[in-house]
């Protein structure tokens, strides 16, 4: 199984699910995909929201290793706020995407922004944090 991150679960993130999912996958390298990436503000700091659009998203791709398993999907899963069984009340998706190293999962969000989210020129939400000088949400969403 193959999945694209472009937020919380980049490695070297310091959120304890970045860190533990990273013991399971293998980096394959940088990738990107077409959609549009949104900030979405919360008290505990910033989280990123993927939405279909004609721009480019900045990421890597990962590959998961051996032992990967269905409750590490469960997880990953539950991290993103995706419930397979309801995929209307999720805060995102999990959806096959085009990449370009190839297809992957992403966490695609799954709501009407909130007030307050921010476009990401560039698509590149590490680089849009750094510049702005603000700090990444560390418990939970944004693939």
């Amino acid at each position: 199984m193959r999945f694209f991150f472009y937020g919380t679960l980049l490695d070297g993130s310091d959120n304890p699910v970045a860190q533990w999912v990273h013991g399971k996958l293998r980096a394959v390298g940088p990738a990107t995909c077409r959609g549009t990436l949104h900030a979405i503000p919360d008290p505990r700091g910033w989280y990123p929201a993927l939405l279909s659009g004609d721009g480019i998203v900045q990421g890597r791709l990962y590959a998961s290793r051996n032992g990967f398993a269905p409750a590490d999907l469960a997880r990953l899963d539950a991290y993103e706020d995706f419930d397979p069984a309801d995929p209307a009340g999720s805060l995102y998706l999990r959806e096959d995407i085009a990449t370009s190293s190839g297809d992957a999962q992403a966490y695609r969000f799954n709501r009407p922004l909130p007030d307050g989210a921010r476009l990401i020129p560039g698509g590149d939400f590490r680089g849009w944090l750094a510049s702005e000088g603000l700090q990444s949400f560390g418990g939970e969403h944004g693939g």
